[in-house]
């Protein structure tokens, strides 16, 4: 059976490009431009999505914050293919999204055997 690993990932979005606005009800909106953010949009069915790629970057011990990684944003692969290589590095303003912190579940494994007593008793039944 395979081990499962709980990770956390907090995602700062105000640190990509964006606008922040107050709705008609007094709510507060975060406006992401698409294009601007390298984002994918994707029509299908009737509903829209939109999509980043990340990346998530690991480490085989922990930082002095308690951090094992983090996650930074890269460019979809088609934006990445069309501007080649050496542009694509170029490209200096992705962000740095957050850190990855790891979480270890506390289990009850009772995989120990407990004793149980049981009490002999002597009574007249047949079975």
């Amino acid at each position: 059976m395979a081990k499962l690993q709980s990770y956390a990932l907090s995602v700062a979005l105000t640190k990509m490009k964006h606008s922040v606005i107050t709705a008609k009800s007094g709510q507060k909106c975060l406006v992401l431009p698409i294009n601007d953010n390298y984002l994918t949009l994707i029509e299908k069915d009737g509903t829209t999505a939109v999509y980043m790629q990340t990346d998530v970057v690991t480490m085989d011990s922990e930082d002095t914050n308690g951090n094992w990684g983090f996650q930074v944003q890269k460019l979809p692969s088609e934006i990445y293919k069309s501007l080649g290589a050496e542009k694509a590095k170029e490209i200096k303003d992705l962000p740095y999204l957050g850190n990855l912190k790891v979480f270890t579940k506390k289990t009850n494994d009772v995989s120990e055997p407990i004793e149980i007593e049981l009490e002999e008793t002597t009574d007249d039944l047949p079975f």
